[in-house]
Protein backbone atom coordinates (compact mmCIF):
# COMPACT_ATOMS: atom_id res chain seq x y z
CA UNK A 1 0.00 0.00 0.00
CA UNK A 2 2.89 2.29 0.87
CA UNK A 3 4.08 2.08 -2.56
CA UNK A 4 1.52 2.63 -4.30
CA UNK A 5 0.46 5.63 -2.47
CA UNK A 6 4.25 7.25 -3.03
CA UNK A 7 2.92 6.32 -6.79
CA UNK A 8 4.65 3.27 -8.09
CA UNK A 9 2.76 2.01 -11.49
CA UNK A 10 3.88 -1.26 -10.58
CA UNK A 11 3.89 -3.23 -7.31
CA UNK A 12 5.54 -6.68 -6.33
CA UNK A 13 4.62 -9.14 -4.47
CA UNK A 14 6.11 -10.68 -0.93
CA UNK A 15 7.07 -13.77 -2.80
CA UNK A 16 10.24 -13.78 -3.31
CA UNK A 17 11.14 -16.82 -1.24
CA UNK A 18 7.93 -18.53 -2.65
CA UNK A 19 9.73 -21.71 -4.80
CA UNK A 20 9.61 -24.93 -3.14
CA UNK A 21 13.21 -25.16 -2.40
CA UNK A 22 12.91 -22.26 -0.26
CA UNK A 23 10.36 -22.71 1.36
CA UNK A 24 11.45 -25.92 2.41
CA UNK A 25 13.47 -24.01 4.73
CA UNK A 26 10.25 -23.24 7.03
CA UNK A 27 8.94 -26.57 6.56
CA UNK A 28 6.27 -24.88 4.17
CA UNK A 29 6.92 -26.68 0.68
CA UNK A 30 4.13 -28.21 0.35
CA UNK A 31 2.38 -25.02 0.52
CA UNK A 32 3.62 -23.08 -2.37
CA UNK A 33 1.13 -22.61 -4.65
CA UNK A 34 -1.23 -21.64 -1.61
CA UNK A 35 1.35 -19.12 -0.36
CA UNK A 36 1.78 -17.74 -3.86
CA UNK A 37 -1.51 -16.95 -4.41
CA UNK A 38 -2.01 -15.10 -1.16
CA UNK A 39 0.77 -13.50 -1.70
CA UNK A 40 -0.61 -12.12 -5.35
CA UNK A 41 -4.17 -11.71 -4.12
CA UNK A 42 -2.82 -8.58 -1.53
CA UNK A 43 -1.06 -7.18 -4.22
CA UNK A 44 -4.08 -7.54 -6.64
CA UNK A 45 -6.12 -6.31 -3.87
CA UNK A 46 -4.09 -2.96 -3.36
CA UNK A 47 -3.94 -2.31 -7.06
CA UNK A 48 -7.43 -2.74 -7.55
CA UNK A 49 -8.70 0.07 -5.04
CA UNK A 50 -5.90 2.56 -6.59
CA UNK A 51 -7.92 4.12 -8.97
CA UNK A 52 -5.59 3.80 -11.52
CA UNK A 53 -3.87 1.52 -13.27
CA UNK A 54 -1.21 -0.33 -11.05
CA UNK A 55 0.72 -3.63 -12.17
CA UNK A 56 0.90 -6.79 -9.79
CA UNK A 57 4.23 -8.40 -10.25
CA UNK A 58 4.71 -11.50 -8.54
CA UNK A 59 8.30 -11.33 -7.23
CA UNK A 60 9.98 -14.91 -8.14
CA UNK A 61 13.58 -15.24 -6.38
CA UNK A 62 16.34 -17.63 -7.12
CA UNK A 63 15.64 -21.63 -5.93
CA UNK A 64 18.93 -20.81 -3.75
CA UNK A 65 20.44 -23.84 -5.61
CA UNK A 66 23.63 -24.21 -7.82
CA UNK A 67 23.37 -26.09 -10.90
CA UNK A 68 24.68 -29.45 -12.33
CA UNK A 69 27.64 -30.41 -12.80
CA UNK A 70 28.72 -27.81 -10.00
CA UNK A 71 25.44 -28.43 -7.63
CA UNK A 72 22.87 -31.01 -8.08
CA UNK A 73 19.94 -28.91 -9.40
CA UNK A 74 19.07 -30.16 -13.10
CA UNK A 75 16.78 -28.16 -15.31
CA UNK A 76 13.95 -29.97 -15.49
CA UNK A 77 13.66 -29.60 -11.41
CA UNK A 78 14.23 -25.86 -11.91
CA UNK A 79 11.43 -25.40 -14.41
CA UNK A 80 9.16 -27.49 -12.14
CA UNK A 81 9.99 -25.14 -9.53
CA UNK A 82 9.20 -22.14 -10.82
CA UNK A 83 6.09 -23.41 -12.61
CA UNK A 84 4.68 -24.55 -9.49
CA UNK A 85 5.47 -20.98 -7.90
CA UNK A 86 3.96 -19.20 -10.87
CA UNK A 87 0.59 -20.85 -11.13
CA UNK A 88 0.19 -19.95 -7.82
CA UNK A 89 1.11 -16.36 -8.79
CA UNK A 90 -1.51 -16.18 -11.39
CA UNK A 91 -4.12 -18.05 -9.41
CA UNK A 92 -3.78 -14.99 -6.96
CA UNK A 93 -4.05 -12.31 -9.77
CA UNK A 94 -0.59 -11.50 -10.83
CA UNK A 95 -0.65 -9.60 -14.06
CA UNK A 96 3.30 -10.24 -14.80
CA UNK A 97 5.81 -12.68 -13.46
CA UNK A 98 9.03 -10.77 -12.19
CA UNK A 99 11.99 -12.80 -12.12
CA UNK A 100 14.59 -11.12 -10.29
CA UNK A 101 18.04 -12.05 -8.56
CA UNK A 102 19.04 -14.37 -10.80
CA UNK A 103 23.23 -15.00 -11.09
CA UNK A 104 23.12 -17.90 -13.52
CA UNK A 105 22.15 -18.15 -17.24
CA UNK A 106 20.62 -21.43 -16.23
CA UNK A 107 18.29 -20.11 -13.84
CA UNK A 108 17.15 -17.37 -15.75
CA UNK A 109 16.67 -19.73 -19.22
CA UNK A 110 14.62 -22.31 -16.13
CA UNK A 111 12.52 -19.36 -14.93
CA UNK A 112 11.51 -17.97 -18.86
CA UNK A 113 10.33 -21.94 -19.32
CA UNK A 114 8.25 -21.98 -16.88
CA UNK A 115 6.51 -18.77 -17.56
CA UNK A 116 6.11 -19.96 -21.03
CA UNK A 117 3.88 -22.42 -19.17
CA UNK A 118 2.11 -21.11 -17.08
CA UNK A 119 1.45 -19.19 -20.00
CA UNK A 120 2.37 -15.85 -17.96
CA UNK A 121 4.46 -12.86 -19.73
CA UNK A 122 7.36 -12.31 -17.54
CA UNK A 123 10.26 -9.62 -16.88
CA UNK A 124 13.48 -10.84 -15.31
CA UNK A 125 16.17 -9.12 -13.75
CA UNK A 126 19.76 -10.50 -12.78
CA UNK A 127 22.18 -8.94 -9.78
CA UNK A 128 25.40 -7.77 -10.67
CA UNK A 129 27.77 -6.91 -8.44
CA UNK A 130 31.24 -4.39 -8.52
CA UNK A 131 33.27 -6.06 -11.29
CA UNK A 132 30.45 -5.74 -13.37
CA UNK A 133 29.59 -9.16 -13.35
CA UNK A 134 26.54 -11.86 -11.89
CA UNK A 135 28.05 -14.00 -9.24
CA UNK A 136 28.35 -16.91 -11.76
CA UNK A 137 30.24 -14.37 -14.27
CA UNK A 138 27.42 -13.19 -16.65
CA UNK A 139 28.48 -9.44 -18.01
CA UNK A 140 25.57 -6.99 -18.74
CA UNK A 141 25.96 -7.86 -22.15
CA UNK A 142 26.19 -11.45 -22.18
CA UNK A 143 22.40 -10.62 -20.56
CA UNK A 144 21.34 -8.70 -23.73
CA UNK A 145 22.73 -11.62 -26.09
CA UNK A 146 20.64 -14.41 -23.85
CA UNK A 147 17.61 -12.38 -24.06
CA UNK A 148 18.05 -12.33 -27.90
CA UNK A 149 18.02 -15.89 -28.04
CA UNK A 150 15.12 -16.70 -25.77
CA UNK A 151 12.29 -18.94 -27.24
CA UNK A 152 9.35 -17.02 -24.96
CA UNK A 153 10.96 -13.94 -24.39
CA UNK A 154 10.64 -11.23 -21.32
CA UNK A 155 8.77 -7.91 -21.56
CA UNK A 156 11.27 -6.39 -20.08
CA UNK A 157 14.68 -7.23 -18.57
CA UNK A 158 17.76 -5.28 -16.36
CA UNK A 159 19.65 -5.57 -13.05
CA UNK A 160 18.26 -5.33 -9.53
CA UNK A 161 19.85 -5.03 -5.97
CA UNK A 162 23.51 -5.75 -6.51
CA UNK A 163 26.15 -3.38 -4.23
CA UNK A 164 23.89 -0.34 -4.97
CA UNK A 165 22.49 2.44 -7.08
CA UNK A 166 26.03 3.52 -8.74
CA UNK A 167 27.21 0.32 -9.51
CA UNK A 168 23.54 -0.08 -10.67
CA UNK A 169 24.07 2.41 -13.43
CA UNK A 170 26.91 0.71 -14.97
CA UNK A 171 25.43 -2.19 -15.61
CA UNK A 172 22.45 0.00 -17.25
CA UNK A 173 25.24 1.54 -18.93
CA UNK A 174 26.02 -1.82 -20.24
CA UNK A 175 22.83 -3.20 -21.78
CA UNK A 176 22.21 0.25 -24.08
CA UNK A 177 25.76 -0.29 -25.09
CA UNK A 178 24.58 -3.76 -26.38
CA UNK A 179 21.29 -2.35 -28.20
CA UNK A 180 18.57 -4.21 -26.68
CA UNK A 181 15.10 -4.68 -28.27
CA UNK A 182 12.92 -4.58 -25.16
CA UNK A 183 12.62 -1.84 -21.97
CA UNK A 184 15.12 -2.14 -19.79
CA UNK A 185 14.59 -2.28 -15.73
CA UNK A 186 17.13 -0.82 -13.48
CA UNK A 187 15.81 -1.74 -9.83
CA UNK A 188 18.75 -0.72 -7.38
CA UNK A 189 18.79 -0.74 -3.87
CA UNK A 190 20.01 1.72 -1.49
CA UNK A 191 23.02 1.17 -0.91
CA UNK A 192 25.29 -1.87 1.14
CA UNK A 193 23.30 -3.14 4.41
CA UNK A 194 25.12 -2.08 7.57
CA UNK A 195 24.63 -4.03 10.51
CA UNK A 196 24.14 -0.72 13.03
CA UNK A 197 23.10 -0.04 16.24
CA UNK A 198 20.96 -3.42 16.40
CA UNK A 199 19.04 -3.12 13.18
CA UNK A 200 19.96 -3.04 9.06
CA UNK A 201 20.91 0.07 7.53
CA UNK A 202 20.78 1.34 4.28
CA UNK A 203 23.32 4.42 3.57
CA UNK A 204 21.04 6.02 0.80
CA UNK A 205 18.48 8.48 0.87
CA UNK A 206 15.30 8.69 -0.78
CA UNK A 207 16.76 11.70 -2.28
CA UNK A 208 19.57 10.16 -3.69
CA UNK A 209 17.52 7.04 -5.14
CA UNK A 210 15.39 9.94 -6.97
CA UNK A 211 18.79 11.27 -8.75
CA UNK A 212 19.48 7.75 -9.73
CA UNK A 213 16.08 6.82 -10.52
CA UNK A 214 15.92 9.97 -13.19
CA UNK A 215 20.00 8.91 -14.04
CA UNK A 216 18.53 5.19 -15.05
CA UNK A 217 15.45 6.79 -16.99
CA UNK A 218 17.38 9.26 -19.28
Amino acid sequence: RLFKDAGADIILTNTFGGTRHRLKLHKAEERVRELNRIGASLGREIADAAGRPVVVAGSVGPTGDIFEPMGTLTHAHAVEMFHEQAEGLKEGGADVLWIETISAAEEYKAAAEAAKLAGMPWCGTMSFDTAGRTMMGLTSAGLVEMVKGLPYPPLAFGANCGVGASDLMRTVMGFVAAGPAVPLIAKGNAGIPKYHDGHIHYDGTPELMAEYAVLARD
